[in-house]
């Protein structure tokens, strides 16, 4: 099974190894969506990542949630 497996595997990553020249022309439009790309992966990771570590400081209790005070009593803020 496993020698199979590495068969398989092996002969996956020589056939990727062995090619012909593309000739592929490269414009201006393709080029620019390839970055379009890469900067939006970069900002959607990081913003997943920012969503992701808030939630996991709130679940831990090291930040509270945003609109919620931990004290509700009017007299405290200094009101009359």
């Amino acid at each position: 099974m496993i020698q199979s497996s590495l068969f398989v595997f092996f002969l996956t990553l020589l056939l990727f190894f062995k090619s012909d020249p593309a000739h592929a022309y490269l414009d201006p439009g393709s080029v620019s969506l390839v970055i379009q790309a890469i900067i939006a992966t970069i900002a959607g990771a990081a913003l997943t990542w920012k969503h992701w570590y808030w939630r996991l400081l709130n679940f831990f209790g090291i930040k509270k949630q945003n609109g919620k005070s931990e004290n509700r009593n009017p007299e405290s803020l200094g009101g009359e």
